[in-house]
């Protein structure tokens, strides 16, 4: 008997959470002057002191996340120049030296505390692989079981330990670029996580552990027409400086599930940081609200989820509130109208009416739970002249929204090719 994977209750609430926010607030912002390609090199430049707030304000930044719609939030602890968004032990590079607070502020905590009250599950990014105040850059060639990197390497699962160790569970864990396996030289995170965050879903995670993510493969919002939840990998190490079509799509005969996960900045990949980062005067890289209820359909509506950038101010706001509030909006507006439903086990599904219906859009969702069990499938839709072919893609998966835009007497979907009894959750006609 055919036995293809199933997500784990974790990743089963992580896709019907559907959108997140990760959060930049990093030295950088405060360092325009720098250019990315010394981020990693320069800390000399750029000072623990010159990270100076005046008015940081997590509850702000989660308002305007819920009003989006996002369900979850991954806040970068720790860029690439190493400076650290907490008090750490390990180095001066850190807020307790920043003039903010007098040196005893602690963001990290301010976030945590601000997603339990506006309900956002809570999510850390920290870099294994980079840290420029440590001299660690993952683009240069190094020995990694050398004692100067060892002795980095253990300087990172202390601070691993602070992070996860002192904040309360986390829903997501964010590994940029992946991490470096602990028998290749690298930290033990493996360990760590079993120790302290056992049941974290892993953006990029070491491959032993049960429940990861993998990349979409690009940072512009864009999963593949036809993106599996499924993989013959069980990790993902890139970094999203190269596009990478083949992860995207994953594997429908794969033997892990390690769902994909779309990330994209709020602001224009030519703005500040690629899109990740705050500067002055960029309001007009600002993503138009339109644009991202575009990039919802393209992810979200491809069996992914949606991780949207915040990029944080010098002053400690997220200035782009408005462009939440309106994608929001929009998105909710997608699922207003219904016109008619159906749900159930089978290889046909069909809604025809008895007047032409102005329809927007099909969203049909398989139910997860039982696994990705459609291999291909088209829809027709009914018109004055009779069924007509319409659309036609291989993966369903959690969600597959279907631009129509059209008036229609009928759509039907045809399961052409399946694993196992296929069992559609919910097939929508929205108006």
């Amino acid at each position: 008997m055919y036995r293809y994977p199933l997500p784990t209750p974790k990743q089963e609430e992580w896709a019907n959470m559907e959108m997140g926010v990760i959060i930049h607030h990093c030295m950088e912002t405060y360092h325009p002057e720098i250019p990315m390609s010394e981020w990693k090199t320069s800390p000399d430049k750029m000072p623990a002191e010159s990270f100076a707030p005046t008015d940081e304000n997590t509850d702000q930044w989660m308002a305007a996340a819920a009003a989006m719609g996002a369900k979850y939030a991954v806040l970068v602890t720790n860029h690439v120049t190493g400076f650290s968004l907490w008090p750490t032990k390990e180095n001066d590079y850190s807020i307790a030296k920043s003039p903010y607070q007098d040196g005893k502020a602690d963001i990290v905590r301010d976030f945590i505390a601000s997603c339990k009250k506006y309900g956002i599950k809570p999510g850390l990014y920290y870099s294994t692989g980079c840290n420029g105040y440590c001299g660690i850059n993952d683009a240069t060639a190094k020995d990694y079981f050398s004692p100067e990197y060892q002795s980095y390497v253990r300087m990172v699962e202390r601070q691993l330990r602070e992070i996860w160790g002192n904040y309360g569970e986390l829903f997501e864990i964010w590994f940029d670029g992946g991490v470096i396996p602990h028998s290749l030289g690298g930290p033990d995170v493996v360990s760590l996580i079993r120790e302290y965050q056992p049941n974290a879903i892993c953006f990029q995670g070491p491959k032993e552990h049960f429940q990861n993510l993998r990349w979409v493969g690009n940072e512009r919002g864009m999963a593949p027409l036809d993106c599996w939840s499924t993989s013959k990998n069980n990790t993902c190490g890139f970094g999203g400086t190269e596009e990478d079509d083949v992860i995207g799509v994953g594997n429908p005969d794969g033997q892990y599930w390690i769902p994909a996960e779309t990330d994209m900045g709020n602001r224009r990949q030519e703005a500040f940081g690629g899109g990740w980062g705050w500067a002055e005067n960029e309001e007009h890289l600002v993503y138009p609200a339109e644009e991202l209820l575009e990039r919802y359909i393209t992810s979200v509506g491809r069996n992914s989820n949606l991780l949207m950038g915040m990029c944080i101010s010098k002053r400690g706001h997220f200035e782009d509130a408005a462009q939440f509030e309106e994608f929001g909006r929009l998105v909710k507006d997608l699922y207003r109208s219904p016109i008619a439903s159906c749900r159930g086990n089978g290889g046909e599904f069909t809604l025809e009416f008895d007047q032409p219906e102005m329809a927007r859009n099909l969203i049909i969702m398989e139910d997860i739970h039982y696994g990705e069990r459609v291999r291909r499938f088209d829809v027709e839709i009914l018109t004055d002249s009779g069924w007509e072919p319409f659309f036609e893609a291989h993966c369903i998966g959690h969600k597959r929204i279907i631009p129509v835009g059209r008036a229609v007497r009928g759509v039907r979907l045809n399961i052409r090719e399946a694993v196992d009894t296929p069992i559609i959750k919910d097939m929508t006609l929205y108006r």
